[in-house]
C-alpha cells in the first residue's frame, strides 16, 4: 500500500514538474510575442488604425510560418532518429531530405514576399521596407541584450569577490 502511495505521489510531482515547464514556456513565448508587438509598433511607427489593421495579419503570418518551422523540425528529427538507430542512410534518402527542406525554406521566403506586398495599403513604404529586416534586427538586439546581461551577472559576481564556480 505504501508502495503505491508513493507512487501516486511520484506521478504527481513529475506530471505537476511538467506542467509548470510548459507554463514558463508560455510565460516566455508570451512575453516574446508582447516584446515584438512593442518594438514592431515602435520600429515602424504604427498609427494605432494600422496597428488594428497590421498586427491580425501578422499574427496569421507568423503561425503560418511556425507550421513550416515544425514541418522543419519533424524532417531533422525523422533524419536524427535515423542516425541514432544506426539505420543506412542512402543517397535518396539525402537527396529527398535536402529537397524537402529546401522546398519549405522556399515556402517561407515565399510567404514572407506574399506577407509584405499584402501589406500595401496599410503600411507604407518605407513602414513595408522596415519590416523585411526587422525578425533579424530584433534577433540580434535579443542576442545583444542576452550577452550584456550575462556580462553584467559576472561583474556583479567579480564585486562580491565570488568566483564562478559550478553552481553559481
Amino acid at each position: 500500500m505504501k508502495h503505491i502511495i508513493l507512487l501516486i505521489i511520484g506521478a504527481l510531482l513529475i506530471s505537476n514538474s511538467i506542467a509548470q515547464e510548459d507554463k514558463k514556456k508560455d510565460r516566455r513565448s508570451e512575453k516574446m510575442e508582447m516584446m515584438t508587438v512593442w518594438k514592431l509598433t515602435e520600429h515602424l511607427k504604427l498609427t494605432e488604425e494600422q496597428g488594428e489593421k497590421f498586427f491580425p495579419r501578422f499574427r496569421g503570418h507568423r503561425e503560418e510560418l511556425e507550421k513550416i518551422h515544425q514541418e522543419q523540425r519533424q524532417l531533422m528529427q525523422t533524419l536524427q532518429e535515423k542516425i541514432e538507430r544506426g539505420d543506412e542512410i542512402k543517397d535518396n534518402d539525402i537527396k529527398s531530405q535536402v529537397e524537402n527542406l529546401a522546398e519549405l525554406e522556399n515556402k517561407k521566403l515565399d510567404l514572407q514576399g506574399e506577407f509584405i506586398t499584402g501589406l500595401e495599403g496599410v503600411l507604407n513604404n518605407t513602414q513595408r521596407a522596415k519590416l523585411i529586416g526587422f525578425e533579424r534586427r530584433l534577433r540580434q538586439e535579443v542576442k545583444d541584450q542576452m550577452r550584456e546581461n550575462r556580462k553584467e551577472k559576472k561583474r556583479s559576481h567579480e564585486k562580491r569577490g565570488r568566483k564562478k564556480g559550478f553552481w553559481n
